[in-house]
Formats: structure tokens, C-alpha cells, sequence
């Protein structure tokens, strides 16, 4: 990273702040080079060891870059940050920071800061910042990523549910400079988009179906109404409304060498516990184990497994069978807020590292709470691909 005076000498203002917490940053300096003595003819001399050369110390290596969304949730990162940044001080924390101006921003500065070594990169944000950040630190070598922390702003903030980081901001921010730390396994993923095939990565939850499609209207819903009814509300209502006109999907489920067909509502392949704001979608995922937990949401026909061979027909069901079904997945919504659907005949839980969900259906893409596509659909397991401060 060039330093401050090869900042002004390049005459680039670069929009990022800097605070050492007191602390005074400290400049590199160049070893000098002394002249080679010649030794006298006919007189032998001990050889003497090379002095070691000086271990290089990264300069930004105790430093974090702070990641600021100001529209995260209702805008709580800005409305706390004044408070923020004197907390940190105070805690003695030296860090950069700088505001996301655009979807996708998040990507980039946690990129550049992994390339400029920082030790840590801290998002002050909700689910979707942690996603773009994940993106970015992804996108290096493994030995160049630094660690990753949160403080919680945004209206769902599900990650942090499953890895006990604090809801509250004061707390969270005193956990950035505690020494602790874990690492948490991240999911590859391929999925379609207008522009053809992408790849990415998801730290929390991807799903398809239902789940992305509500999602979608969550997002799109007007900001003032999210204000009044809050992150949860806001998931509840676009709930109600895709509810209403939402048909199950016909699709092919293949976790590592087990294939299914399956009529779903929804798709959900976990490394976390939760999504939508505090909807424990998979109680016993576990972002460590190498392992996705894939939950199956039936069509409430009961087993959602299908036994007719691909290529063949689903069962066709009745009007009031239909009506019946829904009426039994609306019955658990509120177990999904508790942990406690999967007892229910018509979801189905597997596990596995290689998930693949093939559909000739629209199933739409979640990640971590951004529609990012639709199916098909693949994803792997990448272990302990990142170090977070939890």
C-alpha cells in the first residue's frame, strides 16, 4: 500500500479516513548501506555471518478497514456513527474506513484492502454488506485474506445469529478488538443470470424458490414501509403477499452422490442457522463442519420426495388439496421462526458438500439476502475459508 506521501505525490485524493486512535502511524525507514572494506593481501580474516535482514513488517497489518453501508437496514450505520468511531478510539483501534456509494462497492474495498494487507476487515452493515465483503476476500489467496468482523446494522443480520456475534453495536465493536477469532467454512456457487453462468460465494444461506422469491419483494418493498414495520415485518408481509400466488416447483436435488426428485417450495442450502430475520431455517447447520445442511420445504403433499422417474408427471392434486397444503405450510411459518419445522412430513433435511438443484421451472436466487439470479444451481463446501472475529 503506498503511503501517504506517495499519496500526495501522485496527486490522487483518495475518499478514505484514517484514525490510529490516538496512536501515531508509523513511516518505513531504508537501511543504509555502508561501504565494502577490503582486506589487506596475505592476511586471512574470519568469516563472518551476514547480518539478517530486518523483518519486513506490513505497516497495515494491525490496521482495519472499516466497510460503512449507509443504507443498511434503515440507516443505522450512519445515525451511530460519530459514537462509533469515538468507541473505537477509545479502544484503541486503528483503522480506515470508507462509505459503500453502490451495489457491489462492498466487493471492491475488501478486495483492495486484502491486497494491501490490512489485518482485518470490519462491515458496518447487515447481511448483504457481509456478502459483498465475503465476495471481496474471497476473490485472493487464502494467505493474503485478512480476518472478517461485523457490526451489525442491517434488518435481518442472520449471519451474525449463527457465530454469536453481538446484536448490539457497543458490544460488537469491543469483540473487533478482543483477540478472538474462528474460521467458518464459505460456499462456492454457479448460478445464471441475464448475462449467462456467474460464480460467487455465500457465507450464511443461499436458497431457491420461495425463499429467493420473497426475498425479491422484500427488497422492493417501499422503504417507508419498511421503516414502520422493521426487518421481520417487512420479511413477514412479502411472505404473505408471494404466499398467495406461489406454485411449487418441479426440480432434481443431487447431494454428493445422492440424486432426488422433488416437489418444492423452496430450496434452502445452509452453512448458518438463519435468514429472514430470525427464521432458524436450519437448526443444526454448523458453519465449521465442511458440511451444507440442505433443507427441503415440501409442497405440504407430505413426503416431498417424488418416486415417478424423471420425464414423467408429478401427481396431479385437486383444487381442495391444494387449498389443504397451503393451509399446513402457512401452519409452519411461525415453527420456522422456532427451529422446530422439521418434524413436519413434508420438509426433508440432507447433508452434503456438493449441492446441485436442476429445475425447468424459474427458481429464483438468494445469497445471504440479495437476489443475485436463478437455477440452475450448483455450490460446494470450501473449508475454513475464513477467519472471522467472533
Amino acid at each position: 500500500m503506498p503511503d501517504e506521501h506517495q499519496r500526495l505525490y501522485n496527486g490522487k485524493v483518495e475518499r478514505v479516513g484514517h484514525m490510529t486512535g490516538g496512536k501515531a502511524s508509523q513511516g518505513s525507514t531504508g537501511n543504509k548501506r555502508g561501504k565494502k572494506r577490503k582486506s589487506k593481501a596475505g592476511k586471512a580474516r574470519p568469516k563472518k555471518d551476514k547480518p539478517k535482514a530486518a523483518k519486513v513488517v506490513d505497516p497495515n497489518a494491525e490496521r482495519a478497514m472499516l466497510i460503512i453501508n449507509p443504507v443498511a437496514g434503515t440507516g443505522e450505520a450512519v445515525e451511530i456513527w460519530e459514537d462509533l468511531q469515538e468507541t473505537l478510539r477509545h479502544l484503541g483501534m486503528d483503522f480506515d474506513y470508507q462509505f459503500t456509494e453502490r451495489p457491489g462497492h462492498a466487493v471492491e474495498i475488501a478486495r483492495t484492502a486484502a491486497e494491501k494487507r490490512y489485518g482485518t476487515v470490519a462491515v458496518v452493515g447487515g447481511d448483504g454488506t457481509i456478502y459483498e465483503a465475503t465476495n471481496g476476500l474471497m476473490s485472493v489467496d487464502r494467505e493474503s485474506r485478512p480476518r472478517l468482523g461485523v457490526i451489525p446494522t442491517g434488518r435481518g443480520s442472520d449471519f451474525c445469529r449463527t457465530v454469536n456475534i453481538p446484536q448490539d453495536w457497543q458490544t460488537a465493536a469491543s469483540l473487533l478488538v478482543s483477540g478472538r477469532h474462528r474460521a467458518i467454512d464459505v460456499g462456492w456457487m454457479e448460478y445464471m443470470t441475464a448475462d449467462g453462468a456467474e460464480t460467487g460465494y455465500f457465507a450464511n444461506i443461499a436458497g431457491l424458490g420461495f425463499d429467493g422469491e420473497v426475498t425479491e419483494q422484500a427488497n422492493n418493498m417501499p422503504e417507508k414501509l419498511t421503516r414502520v414495520v422493521g426487518g421481520i415485518g417487512t420479511y413477514a408481509l412479502s411472505l404473505l403477499v408471494t404466499y398467495a400466488r406461489y406454485r411449487e416447483k418441479d426440480l432434481v436435488l443431487h447431494v454428493d452422490d445422492d440424486e432426488y426428485r422433488v416437489l418444492a417450495t423452496s430450496v434452502v442450502i445452509a452453512n448458518c442457522r438463519y435468514f429472514g430475520g430470525k427464521m432458524c431455517v436450519a437448526p443444526d447447520a454448523e458453519p465449521d463442519d465442511s458440511r451444507f445442511d440442505v433443507v427441503v420445504i415440501g409442497a405440504g403433499f407430505g413426503n416431498p420426495v417424488l418416486e415417478c422417474p424423471r420425464g414423467e408427471a408429478p401427481p396431479a392434486h385437486s383444487r381442495i388439496e391444494r387449498g389443504v397444503a397451503k393451509l399446513k405450510m402457512v401452519r409452519n411459518i411461525p415453527r420456522i421462526y422456532k427451529g422446530t419445522h422439521l418434524r413436519d412430513e413434508s420438509i426433508m433435511v440432507t447433508r452434503g458438500s456438493k449441492v446441485k438443484v436442476i429445475s425447468n421451472d424459474r427458481m429464483v436466487l438468494q445469497a445471504d439476502g440479495e437476489v443475485i439470479g436463478e437455477g440452475p444451481f450448483a455450490a460446494e463446501v470450501i473449508p475454513g475459508a475464513l477467519e472471522i472475529i467472533a
